[in-house]
């Protein structure tokens, strides 16, 4: 098998070298429009809702907040898991989606589904951080070689010299 196909490939040196130019271009062309990141974000899209009721048992917010948002909020659009934890005086609840959404629409339909739940008195659920995790690998200082420039300058300003370690 492998000699037949050799024997081709040397009768007809032409039409193999074709296709060779013709996979080289694909490849030149599928490497240049390839998405490259230096720290490619994998993490799952998710919104995290987190209720403060303080001094409550964990008992009550699971019974009073969390199941009502959880029945609120279940069926959001791209939703894979929804997951919660309720302790005492605290509830959050974690909604992770699936890669078709974008962070902004998951949490912009999740702030509009949590004006229609209705929860005891004095009780405000909160969207948590737009955060994620791939954040943590890129921390840096900024350094100025310039006096004039304090640490509080260089944060505010875009001018001057800085070193990024």
């Amino acid at each position: 098998m492998i000699g037949a196909l050799i024997d081709f490939a040397l009768r007809n040196r032409l039409l193999v070298l074709g296709a060779s130019l013709i996979l080289f271009a694909w490849g030149v062309i599928s490497f240049h429009n390839l998405p490259i990141e230096a720290y490619p974000d994998v993490a799952d899209t998710y919104v995290q809702i987190i209720t403060q009721w303080p001094g409550h048992a964990a008992e009550e917010l699971e019974q009073q907040i969390t199941v009502p948002l959880e029945v609120n909020l279940n069926g959001v659009a791209h939703m894979t898991h929804l997951r919660s934890v309720s302790l005492a005086g605290l509830s959050v609840i974690t909604i992770i989606y699936d890669d078709d959404t974008t962070t902004f629409n998951a949490r912009q339909e999740v702030i509009d589904r949590l004006e229609q739940t209705t929860l005891p008195q004095n009780v405000n659920p909160g969207v948590g951080p737009d955060y994620s995790p791939t954040g943590q690998i890129f921390f840096y200082t900024l350094k100025s070689t310039n006096p004039k420039y304090d640490v509080m300058e260089l944060r505010h300003s875009t001018t001057g010299w800085c070193a990024i370690n």
